[in-house]
């Protein structure tokens, strides 16, 4: 008999749910985000065998902010234990597109701009 095994391990990126309202750090506003969890999993014949390395993100909508939150509170979340994020559970990560929020008139600006463009207000 002839067997071929194929087996691997891989990364994954999962969107959970749609949150909408979360107060963003970086817009300095109540937005709309995204829950994301990312894992790794061992698989055999492409079924999972066993998940580690789960962290859970909250992707902002407006600003492109990721800011990463408590495993703990990503799986209540995941459930839908009906539990909001607070800006104390945002831990920010990344600014994905380049751009930043203006803390006096919420413009987008770029990130190449000390001064924002539209009130000329130093950019933090």
């Amino acid at each position: 008999m002839f067997f071929i095994g194929i087996f691997g391990i891989e990364s994954k990126e999962k969107k959970i749910k749609e949150l909408p309202n979360f107060f963003c750090k970086g817009c300095n506003k109540e937005e709309t985000g995204q829950l994301i969890k990312t894992y790794n999993y061992f698989h055999i014949f492409f079924v999972p065998v066993l998940k580690w390395n789960e962290n859970y993100y909250v992707l902002c909508n407006y600003c492109s902010t990721v800011y990463e939150i408590a495993k703990e509170k990503g799986k209540r979340l995941e459930r839908g234990e009906g539990e909001n994020i607070t800006y104390w559970d945002l831990k920010e990560i990344k600014k994905t597109n380049g751009v930043r929020i203006c803390k006096n008139c919420n413009s987008q600006v770029e990130d190449r701009f000390v001064y924002c463009p539209y009130c000329g207000n130093r950019l933090e």
